[in-house]
């Protein structure tokens, strides 16, 4: 029969080490439940693309895959306003987005 796709569960979290070194700020971006090698992860502040793209290179198999790509958010974007996503892309079609991180920095 057809391949079962399934709905990939994305997360967005601040980094645990990074938590403690206020100098730095790391995202990550959590993948579960995914099952397709064709991937690409991306992040967002306030909506808007980071332009790099974190390619994803996944093994054919029948179960299903789990992930994580890390993020520095440029300081430039250090605003107490930003909220931050990230967002798997599959294809042209297909994408899937964590939810927002709201703010990070305080005013």
């Amino acid at each position: 029969g057809p391949a079962v796709s399934s709905t990939p569960t994305v997360l967005i979290r601040r980094s645990l080490p990074d938590l403690l070194d206020g100098d730095s700020a790391v995202l990550e971006c959590a993948i579960t439940q995914l099952s397709s090698s064709d991937l690409y992860v991306t992040f967002q502040a306030n909506g808007v693309d980071f332009p790099e793209k974190h390619y994803v290179d996944l093994p054919a198999s029948k179960d299903h895959h789990s992930l994580t790509r890390r993020f520095s958010i440029p300081t430039s974007h250090w605003k107490k306003d930003n909220t931050f996503t990230c967002k798997v892309n599959q294809g042209y079609s297909n994408s899937w987005a964590s939810n927002s991180t709201g703010t990070l920095f305080g005013g």
